[in-house]
């Protein structure tokens, strides 16, 4: 995808600006204000000293949205992103479109909710030429697990050893209850409805994608040991082990496994996150990719979950990225001379630190950097 860079340095100063050894009274020619709606153990997710300031730097300024009062009564805000779920929220967010439709909301409920659900999540993967699901089965019914121990029907012909993974995807504590089943006996006391993936060997190492727009970073990660034919006939060993506990384990290495974490080529990341991207209908998203090998040596990429907007503060150099993006994404907004009031969009404890301080983060003078093409 063709990247482009921020600018490190100033623009020249604007004509009638101060002079070297003042302040200047110039403003910013454009200020954008971007409404940021999450719970407080996500403000990670970019909400960061390092990209609020390069934001500030480039005209943004980012606001906290009180999810505990109307959207409609906050702002005015220029682009909203958020990371909250269910339908009064979803409400709310339709509401304000009604009455703001031409102000960016970042993304779709509607999108969203596909991916929260691992029911539906990999669908849009079928359609997909570069890259495949593993097999899985989907289990419906509450009393279904204990019966998978002895009915070879439901599993189909999937192999051991399995993961098993609750539908919600929300980012919820139950939402990462894995677990590895190994054989049989450990489907008993699983409880539906739930998703049983077929584990694929990969030399313990995932790619994990991060998308924003049409940004694509990889970034390589520590992934569940390679898993060897005899521990499924091992009937001392547990019949299925918590994700929490596989990383506590030994690693167990396969050999030829120093080549599994070598990257994929840029050109196919770019290819597979467009491509992924467009049939979610969402710009901010990240995708788990393994690489195994098929029966004559090719590589052959697996696709195992999709989150909407990750931890992008684990990206390197998230900040400019992401700062490209609102930009891209603010421009087509009308320049601005009001100015949120003190407080707006804040909760109590922010607002009342705004009501004594200038409602504004870019410095007198400053303007927003110019970017230049790479």
């Amino acid at each position: 995808m063709a990247e482009q860079s921020l600018s490190s340095s100033p623009p020249p100063a604007a004509a009638g600006g101060g002079g070297s050894g003042g302040s200047s009274s110039v403003r910013p020619p454009a200020v954008y204000t971007i409404g940021y709606a999450m719970l407080p153990n996500k403000h990670d997710t970019f909400v960061q000293p390092s990209f609020i300031d390069l934001a500030a730097q480039h005209g943004i300024r980012c606001v906290a949205v009180d999810a505990s009062r109307p959207l409609v009564e906050q702002g005015p805000f220029d682009l909203v992103v958020h990371k909250l779920y269910g339908q009064p929220w979803r409400a709310q967010l339709e509401a304000y479109s009604v009455l703001h439709p031409d102000i960016p909301i970042i993304d779709p409920p509607a999108n969203i909710e596909r991916i929260l659900d691992r029911l539906t999540m990999l669908d849009v993967v079928s359609g997909l030429d570069s890259v495949a699901v593993p097999r899985q089965v989907i289990v419906h019914d509450a009393g279904a697990p204990l019966q998978l121990v002895d009915d070879d029907a439901v599993l189909g012909d999937l192999r051991f050893p399995l993961i098993a993974k609750p539908v919600e995807a929300d980012g919820s504590a139950a939402s990462h209850n894995l677990c590895l089943v190994y054989r049989r006996e450990g489907l008993r006391g699983l409880r539906a409805p739930l998703v049983l993936q077929e584990f694929v060997n990969h030399g313990g190492v995932l790619f994990k994608v991060y998308v924003v727009g049409d940004h694509a970073t990889c970034v390589t990660r520590s992934s569940l040991p390679y898993v060897p034919h005899e521990r499924l006939q091992d009937l001392t060993a547990d019949a299925a082990v918590p994700f929490a506990n596989i990383s506590l384990l030994a690693p167990t290495t396969a050999v030829g496994d120093e080549s599994a974490k070598v990257p994929p080529p840029q050109e196919f990341v770019d290819k597979v996150a467009r491509e992924l991207g467009r049939a979610v209908g969402l710009h901010l998203i990240n995708f788990d990719l393994i690489r195994t090998m098929d029966a004559q040596g090719d590589a052959k990429y697996l696709v195992l979950d999709i989150n909407y907007c990750p931890g992008y503060s684990k990206m390197p150099g998230f900040e400019p990225v992401l700062t490209e993006f609102f930009l891209e994404m603010l421009r087509s907004r009308p320049v601005r001379d009001d100015r949120p009031g003190p407080g707006a969009g804040l909760g109590v404890d922010e607002a009342r630190k705004a009501e004594a301080e200038p409602t504004s983060v870019i410095p007198s003078g400053a303007e927003p950097r110019q970017l230049v093409q790479a």
